[in-house]
This record gives structure tokens, C-alpha cells and sequence, in this order.
């Protein structure tokens, strides 16, 4: 759901036991704004999934990769500022996945089938934020050549750059 859809929903419940858990990244691959994510759902957080992201263009649209905190292109202490201001005491979860990117093709016919009243500014805003914001494609995570060892390790290396980022500029 997009977030005026999520909205909708949540106000029409307006239950103090049905909230969202935000999630930094997801919808970026359906055109939202990271921010404007994270300032719409910060009073309805149950939970937060924090991540950080990594983007390039490719020929269909554009590459989006999960990266350590601080790698990426996400205000991450902003963001944080944001979600604990309307949610004090908000635990916040890393979420890590050392994985390939995700190809998110929204330049091409099929992405459209399901997401027709996605405004076309969200894609033109989307894909001047990935031009500006753009990671070498070759820096981007790539598992496909690591054995299942060394994918691990990878991902413990990730993960304990996310918490070590977390304690010295999130005060997580």
C-alpha cells in the first residue's frame, strides 16, 4: 500500500493496537520517498525496520541495494530523530540483508500493471534521486561469486558495522 492508502486505513481503525512498522527501504521500490515515509507513519510506528540503501540506474529502471549504515544514502540520523520525536521509546531493529540488489524496473510496461495510481512525479522524483544519489554499479553488493562461508561472514561484517553505526551516531 502507498502511504495515502495506508493512511486512509489506519485513520479509519484509529486503534492504539494497529500501527505500521517502518520500514526505510521497501517503498522506495514502489516510488515514495524515504522521508516522506518516515514523517508519514512516525505516529503510527509500532516498530521500525532501520536500513540503510545504496542506488544506481540500469537500463529498466534502477538497482536497489541493502548496505551497512553510514554506506548508503539514507539520512539515517534524521530519520531516526523524526520516528523518535512523535514515538518516544521506540525500539529500532537493523535490518541487514547481504543479498545482490533488487532490480526495481519501473521503466518498463509491467511494473505499471498493479501500480496505476502511482503519480508519474513519483517516478520522475525517484529516478532524479537515484541519478543524484548513485552508487558505481561495481560497488554495489554482490554475493552470486561467495561460497555460503563466505556470504556469512559478509553478512556478520554488515551486520556489526549497522550496530557499531547505530551506537556512535544513532544513540541506539
Amino acid at each position: 500500500w502507498l502511504i495515502p492508502h495506508m493512511l486512509k486505513m489506519l485513520e479509519k481503525i484509529d486503534s492504539e493496537y494497529v500501527g505500521v512498522c517502518i520500514d526505510t527501504n521497501n517503498s522506495f521500490a514502489l516510488l515514495e520517498d524515504p522521508m516522506d515515509l518516515v514523517e508519514a507513519y512516525a505516529p503510527w510506528a509500532h516498530a521500525v525496520h532501520l536500513k540503510d540503501m545504496a542506488v544506481c540506474e540500469y537500463e529498466e529502471g534502477f538497482l536497489l541495494a541493502d548496505v551497512a549504515f553510514g554506506e548508503g544514502t539514507l539520512d539515517l540520523p534524521k530519520i531516526v530523530d523524526i520516528i523518535r520525536k512523535a514515538r518516544p521509546g521506540m525500539k529500532f531493529s537493523v535490518e541487514m540483508s547481504t543479498r545482490n540488489p533488487l532490480k526495481v524496473p519501473c521503466l518498463g510496461e509491467k511494473y505499471w500493471a498493479t501500480l496505476g495510481d502511482v503519480p508519474g512525479e513519483n517516478l520522475a522524483r525517484t529516478m532524479r534521486y537515484v541519478q543524484a544519489n548513485a552508487s558505481d554499479k561495481n560497488t554495489l553488493p554482490n554475493i552470486d561469486n561467495l561460497s555460503v562461508d563466505e556470504q556469512v561472514k559478509l553478512e556478520d561484517q554488515n551486520v556489526r558495522k549497522c550496530l557499531r553505526y547505530a551506537a556512535e551516531h544513532l544513540n541506539l
